[in-house]
Protein backbone atom coordinates (compact mmCIF):
# COMPACT_ATOMS: atom_id res chain seq x y z
CA UNK A 1 0.00 0.00 0.00
CA UNK A 2 1.28 3.49 -0.85
CA UNK A 3 2.46 5.40 2.21
CA UNK A 4 1.93 8.90 0.89
CA UNK A 5 0.39 11.84 2.72
CA UNK A 6 -1.32 13.62 -0.13
CA UNK A 7 -2.11 16.64 1.94
CA UNK A 8 1.59 17.30 2.63
CA UNK A 9 2.62 17.20 -1.02
CA UNK A 10 4.25 20.46 -2.14
CA UNK A 11 2.81 21.23 -5.55
CA UNK A 12 4.36 23.80 -7.87
CA UNK A 13 3.06 27.37 -7.75
CA UNK A 14 0.59 26.80 -10.58
CA UNK A 15 -2.85 28.39 -10.90
CA UNK A 16 -5.32 27.02 -8.38
CA UNK A 17 -7.37 25.11 -10.97
CA UNK A 18 -4.22 23.44 -12.35
CA UNK A 19 -3.08 22.40 -8.88
CA UNK A 20 -6.52 20.93 -8.13
CA UNK A 21 -6.50 18.96 -11.39
CA UNK A 22 -3.04 17.59 -10.58
CA UNK A 23 -4.20 16.63 -7.09
CA UNK A 24 -7.21 14.70 -8.43
CA UNK A 25 -5.11 12.92 -11.06
CA UNK A 26 -2.58 11.87 -8.43
CA UNK A 27 -5.29 10.41 -6.19
CA UNK A 28 -6.75 8.51 -9.16
CA UNK A 29 -3.34 7.11 -10.11
CA UNK A 30 -2.50 5.92 -6.59
CA UNK A 31 -5.93 4.34 -6.12
CA UNK A 32 -5.78 2.51 -9.44
CA UNK A 33 -2.27 1.24 -8.74
CA UNK A 34 -3.26 -0.06 -5.31
CA UNK A 35 -6.37 -1.79 -6.64
CA UNK A 36 -4.42 -3.41 -9.47
CA UNK A 37 -1.88 -4.84 -7.04
CA UNK A 38 -4.60 -6.27 -4.80
CA UNK A 39 -6.66 -7.64 -7.68
CA UNK A 40 -4.02 -9.54 -9.63
CA UNK A 41 -4.83 -13.16 -10.50
CA UNK A 42 -2.55 -15.77 -8.95
CA UNK A 43 -2.25 -19.16 -10.62
CA UNK A 44 -2.64 -21.87 -7.98
CA UNK A 45 -2.04 -24.75 -10.39
CA UNK A 46 -0.22 -24.33 -13.69
CA UNK A 47 -0.35 -27.93 -14.88
CA UNK A 48 3.34 -28.63 -14.26
CA UNK A 49 3.72 -29.17 -10.49
CA UNK A 50 1.92 -29.30 -7.16
CA UNK A 51 4.06 -26.54 -5.68
CA UNK A 52 2.08 -24.54 -3.13
CA UNK A 53 -0.16 -27.49 -2.21
CA UNK A 54 -0.01 -30.00 0.64
CA UNK A 55 -1.90 -33.29 1.18
CA UNK A 56 -3.94 -33.77 4.35
CA UNK A 57 -2.66 -36.57 6.60
CA UNK A 58 0.17 -37.14 4.08
CA UNK A 59 -2.30 -38.89 1.79
CA UNK A 60 -1.29 -40.08 -1.69
CA UNK A 61 -4.72 -39.72 -3.29
CA UNK A 62 -3.82 -36.62 -5.34
CA UNK A 63 -1.38 -36.83 -8.23
CA UNK A 64 -0.28 -34.76 -11.20
CA UNK A 65 -1.34 -36.66 -14.33
CA UNK A 66 -1.07 -35.26 -17.87
CA UNK A 67 -1.23 -31.65 -16.69
CA UNK A 68 -4.20 -32.01 -14.32
CA UNK A 69 -4.66 -32.83 -10.63
CA UNK A 70 -6.33 -36.22 -10.26
CA UNK A 71 -7.91 -37.21 -6.95
CA UNK A 72 -8.64 -40.88 -6.31
CA UNK A 73 -11.10 -42.46 -3.91
CA UNK A 74 -10.13 -44.32 -0.74
CA UNK A 75 -11.77 -45.40 2.46
CA UNK A 76 -11.33 -41.91 3.95
CA UNK A 77 -12.10 -38.42 2.72
CA UNK A 78 -8.82 -36.76 1.74
CA UNK A 79 -7.79 -33.25 0.75
CA UNK A 80 -5.10 -31.34 -1.10
CA UNK A 81 -4.85 -27.83 0.35
CA UNK A 82 -3.06 -24.57 -0.39
CA UNK A 83 -0.11 -23.47 1.70
CA UNK A 84 -1.56 -19.95 1.82
CA UNK A 85 -4.79 -18.78 3.44
CA UNK A 86 -7.42 -16.57 1.85
CA UNK A 87 -10.20 -14.42 3.31
CA UNK A 88 -12.05 -12.43 0.62
CA UNK A 89 -11.33 -13.63 -2.91
CA UNK A 90 -12.52 -14.73 -6.31
CA UNK A 91 -11.68 -18.32 -7.28
CA UNK A 92 -11.95 -19.99 -10.68
CA UNK A 93 -11.25 -23.60 -11.63
CA UNK A 94 -12.36 -26.45 -13.86
CA UNK A 95 -13.47 -29.83 -12.53
CA UNK A 96 -14.46 -33.19 -14.01
CA UNK A 97 -16.10 -36.05 -12.10
CA UNK A 98 -15.16 -39.25 -13.90
CA UNK A 99 -17.59 -41.42 -11.93
CA UNK A 100 -21.22 -40.66 -11.17
CA UNK A 101 -21.04 -42.53 -7.85
CA UNK A 102 -18.32 -40.21 -6.54
CA UNK A 103 -18.59 -36.90 -4.71
CA UNK A 104 -16.09 -34.07 -4.45
CA UNK A 105 -15.90 -30.44 -3.45
CA UNK A 106 -13.64 -27.46 -2.96
CA UNK A 107 -13.06 -26.12 0.53
CA UNK A 108 -12.81 -22.37 1.12
CA UNK A 109 -11.80 -20.43 4.26
CA UNK A 110 -11.09 -23.81 5.79
CA UNK A 111 -9.30 -24.76 9.02
CA UNK A 112 -6.82 -27.64 9.36
CA UNK A 113 -6.78 -28.00 13.16
CA UNK A 114 -9.56 -28.68 15.63
CA UNK A 115 -9.21 -27.79 19.31
CA UNK A 116 -11.26 -29.50 22.04
CA UNK A 117 -12.43 -28.10 25.39
CA UNK A 118 -9.12 -29.02 27.04
CA UNK A 119 -7.14 -27.14 24.43
CA UNK A 120 -5.82 -30.29 22.75
CA UNK A 121 -5.25 -30.00 19.01
CA UNK A 122 -5.73 -32.61 16.31
CA UNK A 123 -5.60 -32.47 12.51
CA UNK A 124 -9.05 -31.95 11.01
CA UNK A 125 -10.16 -30.31 7.77
CA UNK A 126 -13.34 -28.38 8.51
CA UNK A 127 -15.16 -25.38 7.07
CA UNK A 128 -17.23 -24.20 4.10
CA UNK A 129 -17.20 -26.42 1.02
CA UNK A 130 -18.53 -25.82 -2.50
CA UNK A 131 -20.20 -29.16 -3.13
CA UNK A 132 -19.48 -30.90 -6.44
CA UNK A 133 -21.34 -34.00 -7.55
CA UNK A 134 -23.34 -35.58 -10.32
CA UNK A 135 -26.30 -33.90 -12.02
CA UNK A 136 -29.02 -33.46 -11.05
CA UNK A 137 -27.72 -32.72 -7.57
CA UNK A 138 -26.59 -30.08 -5.12
CA UNK A 139 -23.43 -28.90 -6.84
CA UNK A 140 -22.57 -25.27 -6.11
CA UNK A 141 -24.24 -25.14 -2.70
CA UNK A 142 -22.24 -24.67 0.50
CA UNK A 143 -21.72 -27.56 2.90
CA UNK A 144 -20.14 -27.25 6.36
CA UNK A 145 -17.47 -29.94 5.98
CA UNK A 146 -16.46 -31.64 9.22
CA UNK A 147 -19.55 -30.31 10.99
CA UNK A 148 -22.18 -32.46 9.29
CA UNK A 149 -24.58 -29.80 8.06
CA UNK A 150 -25.33 -27.43 5.20
CA UNK A 151 -24.54 -23.73 5.38
CA UNK A 152 -26.99 -23.20 2.53
CA UNK A 153 -30.50 -23.26 4.07
CA UNK A 154 -32.26 -26.57 3.44
CA UNK A 155 -35.15 -24.72 1.79
CA UNK A 156 -32.71 -23.38 -0.82
CA UNK A 157 -31.16 -26.75 -1.70
CA UNK A 158 -32.97 -27.04 -5.02
CA UNK A 159 -31.48 -29.81 -7.15
CA UNK A 160 -29.86 -28.45 -10.28
CA UNK A 161 -28.23 -29.78 -13.44
CA UNK A 162 -25.51 -27.17 -13.92
CA UNK A 163 -22.73 -29.77 -13.72
CA UNK A 164 -22.29 -31.68 -16.98
CA UNK A 165 -21.66 -35.31 -16.05
CA UNK A 166 -18.34 -36.69 -17.27
CA UNK A 167 -17.20 -33.38 -18.78
CA UNK A 168 -15.06 -30.43 -17.72
CA UNK A 169 -17.07 -27.81 -15.83
CA UNK A 170 -16.07 -24.21 -15.12
CA UNK A 171 -16.69 -23.08 -11.55
CA UNK A 172 -16.44 -19.57 -10.13
CA UNK A 173 -16.60 -18.70 -6.43
CA UNK A 174 -16.85 -15.18 -5.01
CA UNK A 175 -16.35 -14.87 -1.24
CA UNK A 176 -16.69 -11.32 0.08
CA UNK A 177 -17.47 -10.78 3.73
CA UNK A 178 -20.46 -12.93 4.70
CA UNK A 179 -21.54 -13.32 1.08
CA UNK A 180 -20.58 -16.48 -0.85
CA UNK A 181 -21.69 -16.74 -4.47
CA UNK A 182 -21.05 -19.59 -6.90
CA UNK A 183 -21.46 -20.13 -10.62
CA UNK A 184 -21.18 -23.35 -12.63
CA UNK A 185 -20.67 -23.05 -16.37
CA UNK A 186 -21.76 -19.41 -16.22
CA UNK A 187 -25.03 -20.04 -14.35
CA UNK A 188 -25.33 -18.75 -10.78
CA UNK A 189 -26.18 -21.42 -8.20
CA UNK A 190 -25.50 -19.91 -4.78
CA UNK A 191 -26.12 -16.42 -3.42
CA UNK A 192 -25.61 -17.09 0.25
CA UNK A 193 -25.29 -14.83 3.26
CA UNK A 194 -23.37 -16.90 5.79
CA UNK A 195 -24.79 -16.82 9.34
CA UNK A 196 -22.72 -14.59 11.60
CA UNK A 197 -21.52 -17.31 13.96
CA UNK A 198 -20.27 -19.46 11.07
CA UNK A 199 -18.55 -16.53 9.36
CA UNK A 200 -16.87 -15.56 12.62
CA UNK A 201 -15.42 -19.06 12.83
CA UNK A 202 -14.56 -19.40 9.14
CA UNK A 203 -13.67 -15.96 7.80
CA UNK A 204 -10.24 -17.00 6.53
CA UNK A 205 -8.48 -20.26 5.73
CA UNK A 206 -7.05 -22.53 3.07
CA UNK A 207 -8.53 -23.61 -0.24
CA UNK A 208 -8.65 -27.40 -0.56
CA UNK A 209 -9.63 -30.00 -3.16
CA UNK A 210 -11.60 -32.97 -1.87
CA UNK A 211 -11.72 -36.66 -2.79
CA UNK A 212 -14.61 -38.08 -0.79
CA UNK A 213 -14.24 -41.37 1.07
CA UNK A 214 -16.20 -44.36 -0.26
CA UNK A 215 -17.36 -47.72 1.06
CA UNK A 216 -15.49 -50.79 -0.16
CA UNK A 217 -12.78 -48.75 -1.94
CA UNK A 218 -11.00 -51.91 -3.08
CA UNK A 219 -13.89 -52.79 -5.39
CA UNK A 220 -13.52 -49.74 -7.62
CA UNK A 221 -11.38 -46.60 -7.72
CA UNK A 222 -13.24 -43.38 -8.53
CA UNK A 223 -11.59 -40.22 -9.85
CA UNK A 224 -12.06 -36.45 -9.95
CA UNK A 225 -9.83 -34.05 -11.91
CA UNK A 226 -9.02 -30.35 -11.46
CA UNK A 227 -7.25 -27.86 -13.71
CA UNK A 228 -6.93 -24.12 -14.48
CA UNK A 229 -7.08 -23.10 -10.80
CA UNK A 230 -6.53 -19.41 -10.08
CA UNK A 231 -7.45 -16.92 -7.36
CA UNK A 232 -7.36 -13.19 -6.72
CA UNK A 233 -7.73 -11.45 -3.41
CA UNK A 234 -10.39 -8.74 -3.17
CA UNK A 235 -11.45 -6.10 -0.71
CA UNK A 236 -15.00 -6.17 0.61
CA UNK A 237 -17.08 -3.81 2.70
CA UNK A 238 -16.87 -5.18 6.22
Amino acid sequence: MWNVSLFRLRLPAWPQHARWTTFVLLITLLTATSQAAEGQWQVLFDGTSLDGWKPSSDNTQFKLVDGVIVGSSSGQTQFLYTEKEYADFELEFEVKLHDLDFNSGVQIRTSLIRVNERGDERPSVHGPQVDLGKSPGRSGYIFNQGNGSWVTPVADLVRNSQMINGEWNKVRVLAAGRKIQTWINGEQVSDLTVPGEIHERYSQGVIALQAHGVKNPEEKTRHVSFRSIRVRRIESAK
